[in-house]
């Protein structure tokens, strides 16, 4: 009966309302941008240049031979 419905820390019923209300859009609008965002997914060029990147490290150790590299790498 005192306090007539506000909120405390509001500072009134219609400023807690708005509160709320504009944080509830905040948090639906990063749910949604979260979730249609255009995502990055490497593509073939990023794919071969990781092969080629194993390859190198493999003949590097000494687990392939070089004419094994050069039959692998001209398949990639």
């Amino acid at each position: 009966m005192w306090n007539c419905g506000t909120l405390p820390w509001s500072g009134g019923w219609m400023i807690g309302h708005s509160l709320w209300g504009f944080l509830l859009l905040v948090g639906l609008g990063a749910l949604l941008w979260a979730a249609f965002r255009p995502r990055r997914t490497p593509g073939p060029k990023a794919d071969r240049s990781d092969s080629l990147e194993i390859l190198k490290l493999r003949l590097a150790r000494g687990e392939i031979t070089i004419e094994e590299y050069n039959t692998l790498k001209s398949m990639i």
